[in-house]
């Protein structure tokens, strides 16, 4: 899947590859989207992975724009186009400096297993996660606005904002039940083909369990300081 990167450094997943992956309406705006690609996977996928795999995989999966391949890049994206029924660019839509963001550009078939099988719907799942607080409170010219359409998807059927409550529910659930067992799993299957991926530095556990998170539920901490007489001696240990 051949698309412009955007954010003008190397990342792993494009806006598009998350709406086909993520639990998402297709109406999603794709700016949102692409605005929490880099903090997801720096947040996550980064670490998930390990960081020097991380920076190869973002290398390989992005190319740069220059004089001497502009021919070559052309070719391949409208050999892809043209494949999928679509209208082929032309040289002045690919100007020399753009990155193209392609799991086409791998060559590598261990690595195109490893995304196809977790990386991409692991990324994807990051990001919508990620995406979930500026969606729902979004930062605009008049202030903090929530997001709050009467009305979603033309069919007549109301539809309002979830609350505080309802963000933080989808955000644990999305971590605790969703990314971090697909995160071990992942980890175990890259731990069992281990000399196919030489860049993984993440220590291997034998005694890890399939798809089962056993190291932490969530990074996230909700309503630590809305009640302080309750949370008062969990306040002063995390001071002291």
């Amino acid at each position: 899947m051949y698309a412009i990167n955007r954010l003008n450094r190397p990342i792993l997943i494009t806006p598009d590859e998350v709406l086909f992956h993520a639990a998402t309406d297709h109406s999603v705006d794709a700016r949102q989207i692409l605005q929490n690609i880099i903090i997801a996977e720096e947040r996550i996928i980064a670490q998930a992975i390990s960081s020097s795999f991380y920076e190869e995989f973002i290398q390989l999966k992005n190319k740069a724009v220059n004089i001497a391949n502009q021919a070559m890049i052309l070719n391949e994206i409208n050999n892809s186009l043209v494949a999928a029924g679509k209208k082929p660019i032309t040289k002045n839509d690919l100007p020399i400096g753009t990155i193209i963001n392609a799991i086409e550009w791998i060559t590598n078939n261990d690595y195109i297993d490893l995304w196809n099988r977790f990386l991409w719907m692991l990324t994807a799942e990051a990001v919508d996660m990620i995406t979930t607080v500026p969606s729902w409170l979004r930062h605009t010219a008049q202030g903090q606005q929530k997001n709050n359409p009467e009305v979603i998807g033309g069919n007549g059927q109301n539809a309002v904002t979830g609350d505080r409550k309802d963000v933080q529910f989808k955000i644990d659930i999305q971590m605790q039940e969703r990314i971090d067992p697909l995160i071990t799993r992942m980890q175990q299957w890259i731990c069992e083909r281990k000399d196919k991926f030489p860049k993984y530095t993440n220590p291997c556990n034998e005694n890890i369990k399939d798809g089962v998170s056993v190291l932490r539920k969530t990074d996230w901490v909700f309503n630590a300081y809305e009640n302080p007489d309750l949370n008062k001696d969990c306040i002063m240990n995390t001071i002291l």
